[in-house]
């Protein structure tokens, strides 16, 4: 039994060396590219998204200081409304107290007083007839 074995020659083993060596460095010539351009790429994603970020984050906090006004807004409104009430009241209590008449009384008095006008009127037409 007789194994055939192939030889190379030696000049056959060195060109395929140099093939390997110069696939090998076309290969880590493009993986360097590559990774070029993806960290290039990453960078770029990465300012584009910190630049959304921050502006959903202005977006957000304009949002949030608008609906804080409004709150402040409405419990000014409250708040101004209940001191108003409050000093209503204490008018009136004050009021009450120097037993002074109030508009609602001038005014019964005002129409009782115009009855009795008319009434004085009435009776001077009929003495005058």
């Amino acid at each position: 039994m007789a194994v055939a074995k192939a030889r190379i020659s030696f000049a056959d083993v060195r060109a395929s060396v140099k093939r390997m060596q110069f696939e090998g460095e076309k290969l880590v010539t493009r993986i360097r590219k590559d990774a070029e351009s993806l960290a290039t790429r990453t960078r770029r994603e990465t300012v584009s998204s910190l630049l959304s970020d921050a502006r959903k984050l202005r977006t957000d906090i304009r949002d949030r200081a608008e609906k804080a006004i409004k709150d402040l807004d409405s419990q000014r409104e409250r708040i101004l409304a209940s001191i108003e009430e409050q000093g209503t009241r204490l008018v009136e209590r004050v009021v009450k107290g120097l037993n002074l008449v109030s508009s609602q009384e001038i005014a019964a008095l005002n129409k009782r007083l115009g009855e009795i006008e008319r009434r004085i009127q009435e009776l001077a037409k009929e003495r005058a007839a």
